[in-house]
C-alpha cells in the first residue's frame, strides 16, 4: 500500500549524523552503487551540506551539496522509494534553488543518469539546462551509461523555485 504525503507535513532540516545515516539508507537503495557509509557522513561537513526532509520524524529524503565559492554542486538527491512521484521531489529541489540564493551562488549544477527521465523532467521544469553529455560516466548492472550535466543560472530575483 502507498503512502500518500501531506506536503505541508514535510520539513526540511540540516543533517547531524543521526539524520545523515538515515539518510544514506535512502541514497543506498536510489543508487546502483551507493557511496560508502563514511563518505556519506563526510558529506555532512564543509564545504558540503547534507540537508534532510522529515515527515512525522521521519527522514523520507535528502540532498546533499557541494559549496565551493560561488557555485553550487548537487551531488546527490533522493527521496525514499515509495514516496516518490508526490512532489517531495520538487520540494526537495525547491529548498535547493532557494538554498543557491542564500549562498549567493551565481550557479547551481548537477549530473543525471540519461536514463532518470521523470529527474530530468524535473530539472528542466525547474529551470535547469543541458551543458554536455558525459559518455559512459555510471555504471550499470548491464555497463555503464551517458550524465547529463545540467546547469542552473541563480540570481536574487529568479523565478525558478517556489518558496519551501
Amino acid at each position: 500500500m502507498r503512502t500518500e504525503l501531506d506536503l505541508s507535513q514535510l520539513k526540511i532540516t540540516q543533517a547531524d549524523e543521526a539524520l545523515a545515516l538515515a539518510a544514506h539508507s535512502i541514497h543506498c537503495e536510489a543508487q546502483y552503487a551507493p557511496w560508502s557509509e563514511a563518505t556519506f557522513l563526510d558529506c555532512t561537513t564543509a564545504p558540503y551540506e547534507c540537508w534532510v526532509m522529515l515527515c512525522d520524524g521521519q527522514v523520507i529524503g535528502f540532498v546533499i551539496l557541494l559549496v565551493v565559492l560561488d557555485e553550487v554542486t548537487l551531488m546527490d538527491i533522493a527521496i525514499s522509494e515509495e514516496l516518490r512521484g508526490q512532489g517531495a521531489g520538487k520540494r526537495m529541489l525547491d529548498f535547493v534553488i532557494n538554498r543557491c540564493k542564500q549562498l549567493n551562488a551565481s550557479s547551481c549544477f548537477l549530473e543525471v543518469r540519461e536514463s532518470n527521465l521523470a529527474a530530468h523532467t524535473l530539472y528542466v521544469n525547474s529551470g535547469f539546462e543541458l551543458l554536455e553529455r558525459r559518455k559512459g560516466y555510471y555504471p550499470t548492472k548491464d555497463g555503464r551509461e551517458d550524465a547529463l550535466m545540467m546547469s542552473l543560472s541563480i540570481s536574487a530575483d529568479s523565478h525558478h523555485a517556489n518558496p519551501v
